[in-house]
């Protein structure tokens, strides 16, 4: 329950501290008095949004703090200690600083918090049922949390809703990786085609210098061969010469050896010839076989020329130097081996897709049928409560259907379709409740549905902001009967016009107006049973409480 909050500095109040009880709290007070600000100042602490514009005038910040007691919601506190919120006494004390300068500061049990983490840190706190909230009865979402949270479904609903966002996502992806993967895969086969093309090249790091200064040795060739077979001519004869240096050198030292035998003084030099003999038929063996080599160079000088256009050819397309197009050959392997990954992730998620979508469709049967179960009873609550408003022959229904194609499913809603609907009079069908519920059949209508739902516990306190709208007389004493009703259970803080309602408090503050000096400030006051009666009587219409005028 909310214990208290403390003001200052907001819209026209200087300072207040209201203090709060259990049961049911009522706050009345003139039009224009500032009972709105105390509906704001508790939606501010319940995460509402800041508005600087709440900042009295003439002050740089604006304050609001409030002390919860947490006693009876260990869900509240097993979220604050998931959240690293220390709870101590089992209070929980929250505190907003609103900046005209902007810098607007939130603590919870003096620690720093974000409006978000203060917005899931509340959830269930407090239950505030406004005059704009009416509205939101006709919403399909409200109505079909109220019916959640009546059939005690709201935990395994979250739990579907979860799986169902992540099927969601699922399918998100997968739609972004089929819009791509039919180029992606057009590109895969030119990726492809020059990997292929690299690879068969079968290319070597620092092969392409080696290449180019073997090539440099073998364009010689031509004219090392012709030297070498100038030679062999000149050593051998030939055609085109007629002694040859051999045949020469033979005929030499057949003269020689003859001359030897006549004179043993030449021998020497017979021997002589004949070891130059050697050398030169050997110099002429030696020449035949560099000649036989040079052939095959001259094969092997048409692969190297050959290989360094096959190089050059690779260079223009994927890269200035052979280390660049290696490089290349990475970069296209990555990409190729990317869209692969993308194509097996397209697979694999939409067998995860399809194995999702068959759990989801066995539990939501279930919960179809929960919701089914839990909105006929909340139906025939809701019509007693209703016969408790003067609205005697209103018949109040839920329509639940079952969505069986997941893509018609919502983040909301889940498989299911929901409408409120309402038979205001005997004999009429029943319509929807968007199409002929007034203004003042919401407000019973809204009662109706938290007076049934406050029997579920879970809901810390319940705020109800002028439930009155659009009523009177004896169905005014009937909701006042109500929200006393509620508040045996939970405790209820109530803004409210009519007398009937606010004599069923169990602790009344009145908001009153005044002027100090040159300035509006408004004050909020704890009425004694005596200051009570009168506020009871001016609210009626009798003579104004002196006391505050």
């Amino acid at each position: 329950m909310l214990e208290r909050i403390r003001i200052q500095n907001i819209a026209i109040i200087d300072e207040a501290e209201i203090e709060f009880q259990s049961g049911l709290n009522i706050i009345s007070g003139e039009t224009g008095a500032g009972k709105s600000i105390v509906i704001d100042a508790i939606s501010l602490l319940l995460g509402g949004r800041a508005n600087i514009d709440l900042v009295r005038a003439g002050c740089d910040e604006g304050i609001v703090e409030g002390v919860f007691d947490l006693s009876k919601l260990d869900k509240i506190q097993k979220r604050c200690l998931e959240k690293d919120f220390k709870i101590e006494d089992d209070f929980l004390l929250i505190k907003r600083i609103l900046s005209k300068s902007g810098k607007n500061r939130i603590y919870v049990n003096g620690q720093l918090a974000t409006r978000s983490i203060l917005l899931e840190l509340c959830e269930g706190l407090v239950d505030l049922c406004g005059q704009h909230e009416h509205q939101t009865l006709l919403k399909s979402s409200t109505q079909m949390d109220l019916i959640d949270r009546y059939a005690g479904l709201q935990e395994k609903v979250k739990n579907f809703l979860l799986e169902f966002e992540s099927l969601k996502e699922d399918q998100k992806e997968l739609k972004l990786i089929e819009n791509t993967l039919s180029d992606e895969n057009k590109r895969k086969d030119f990726l492809d085609f020059q990997i292929q093309e690299i690879l068969n090249a079968n290319l070597v790091p620092g092969e392409d210098e080696k290449l180019l200064s073997e090539k440099k040795v073998l364009q010689s060739t031509e004219q090392r061969m012709q030297f070498a077979k100038t030679a062999i001519e000149i050593l051998e004869g030939s055609d085109e010469i007629e002694f040859s240096a051999l045949s020469s050198l033979k005929n030499a030292l057949s003269k020689v050896r003859n001359l030897a035998q006549l004179d043993t003084t030449a021998i020497d030099i017979s021997t002589n010839l004949e070891k130059a003999l050697l050398e030169i038929e050997e110099s002429s063996y030696e020449l035949n076989k560099y000649l036989e080599k040079c052939d095959l160079r001259e094969e092997r000088f048409l692969l190297v020329q050959e290989r360094v256009s096959l190089i050059s050819d690779l260079k223009k397309k994927y890269g200035q130097t052979l280390f660049d197009v290696l490089k290349t050959l990475e970069v296209l392997q990555k990409e190729s081996e990317l869209i692969s990954t993308a194509q097996e992730r397209f697979e694999r998620l939409n067998k995860i897709i399809s194995e999702k979508i068959i759990k989801l469709k066995i539990k939501s049967p279930e919960i179809t049928a929960a919701r089914k179960k839990g909105s006929k009873l909340f139906s025939k609550s809701i019509d007693a409560e209703l016969c408790d408003l003067n609205m005697d022959e209103a018949h109040f229904e839920v329509k639940i259907d079952e969505l069986d194609d997941p893509s018609e499913w919502s983040s909301e809603l889940g498989a299911n379709t929901i409408d409120f609907l309402i038979q205001t009079n005997k004999g009429e069908e029943c319509k929807s409740l968007n199409k002929i519920a007034s203004g003042g059949e919401l407000s019973r209508i809204m009662l109706a549905i938290r007076r049934v739902i406050s029997d579920r516990g879970g809901i810390g306190v319940y705020l109800f902001d002028e439930i009155d709208a659009g009523i009177g007389g004896k169905t005014a004493i009937q909701v006042g009967k109500k929200l006393k009703s509620v508040s045996e259970q939970n405790q209820v803080i109530c803004i409210t016009h009519l007398p009937q309602i606010a004599s069923f408090a169990d602790y009344h503050l009145c908001v009153v107006k005044k002027v100090k000096g040159n300035r509006t400030t408004t004050e909020i006051v704890t009425l004694s049973d005596v200051d009570r009666k009168k506020e009871l009587n001016r609210m009626i219409g009798g003579s104004a409480m002196a006391k505050y005028l």
